[in-house]
């Protein structure tokens, strides 16, 4: 989301890496999960790095909440979290976000999952890119979401994953928080003033779950509160990209869509996986992460800090160091 990429300018230095320009792709005729059709389907992408002789060097990275492949590159956020250094990173637009298929730009767009993001971009790889394994999937909030669906929708297809707060699983808050917004959305109707306004609010729910109250109390003036707010709803996407997107979060659910449990999760992953989550998340509970690593017994890294959500960024140090120390 565009908010993002304000907060990424933050924490942005200069970087110079073979990078190609926004490639966008017609991968045919597509069929939802529900059956239904996506005419002529579009996938963005945007690779950085090399592809080795052996194909083994691919990082996939599908977008998060709102994101862009050009705004993840450009912002700097990869390169704060990922050495790219040898690697060939395939940054891919996700369904709905506005670059792919999507309800502003493409006619009579169904209803879309999750899992849907996931399938488009494994059309991608391996009918159109000619990729039939990846070297790792890796991603941040929805981005995140994402990869723990692909671990489960197609297990042999990477050799490591790391969901960055994200979750397996929506949790009752989790529905709260994105339910909450879809009504708001939904109940304002056609009327442009009143979709505007509903926009707003969201985006106020929305950035309100994004940190934590301490920071907020920390570092937010009363005086202030109207610029802050007026920076939020500057920056607002389209309200049809972002209740499709609300939409698949809250269906997201890999124990459903890969028709096994908690008990029996083990048996369906195959791949390596390091799971970063932030104890203080209010907009993406770590509850259902924490219990997937146990049961997994993978590696779980842990942050605490006021930046809740966004801490992905903030913490970014130990973030990349985590993600280095994984992928070696």
């Amino acid at each position: 989301m565009k908010y993002f990429l304000l907060l990424n300018l933050l924490i942005w230095t200069s970087f110079s890496f073979a990078q190609t320009d926004l490639q966008l792709v017609n991968i045919g005729d597509f069929t939802t999960t529900d059956g239904n059709v996506i005419k002529d389907c579009k996938v963005g992408y945007k690779t950085v790095g090399k592809l080795n002789p052996d194909k083994n060097n691919v990082v996939l990275i599908p977008t998060w909440f709102g994101e862009s492949s050009e705004n993840i590159v450009s912002s700097g956020a990869l390169y704060n979290v990922l050495d790219t250094t040898g690697l060939y990173v395939i940054i891919v637009d996700a369904l709905t976000a506005g670059i792919s298929s999507s309800p502003s730009i493409t006619a009579n767009f169904p209803k879309v999952s999750i899992r849907d993001m996931v399938n488009s971009q494994h059309d991608l790889l391996v009918n159109h890119l000619k990729i039939d394994h990846v070297y790792a999937v890796m991603s941040f909030s929805m981005g995140a979401m994402q990869t723990f669906e692909w671990l489960v929708a197609y297990p042999e297809f990477m050799d490591k994953a790391i969901p960055m707060l994200g979750t397996p699983k929506q949790s009752f808050y989790d529905i709260l928080l994105w339910q909450t917004q879809a009504d708001l959305i939904n109940e304002a109707g056609i009327d442009e003033e009143d979709i505007n306004l509903a926009m707003k609010r969201a985006y106020d729910i929305f950035n309100i779950n994004i940190r934590t109250p301490s920071f907020f109390v920390s570092t937010k003036s009363l005086d202030s509160l109207d610029v802050y707010k007026n920076e939020i709803h500057s920056n607002m996407i389209s309200s049809k990209d972002y209740l499709a997107q609300v939409n698949a979060m809250i269906q997201h659910d890999i124990y459903k869509s890969s028709k096994s449990n908690p008990d029996t999760i083990k048996n369906v992953v195959k791949a390596d996986v390091l799971i970063i989550i932030n104890l203080h998340d209010h907009a993406v509970n770590p509850t259902s992460s924490i219990a997937f690593s146990k049961v997994l017994g993978c590696r779980l890294v842990e942050l605490t800090s006021d930046y809740g959500h966004t801490s992905f960024f903030y913490e970014s140090k130990k973030v990349k160091k985590a993600v280095s120390d994984f992928l070696e």
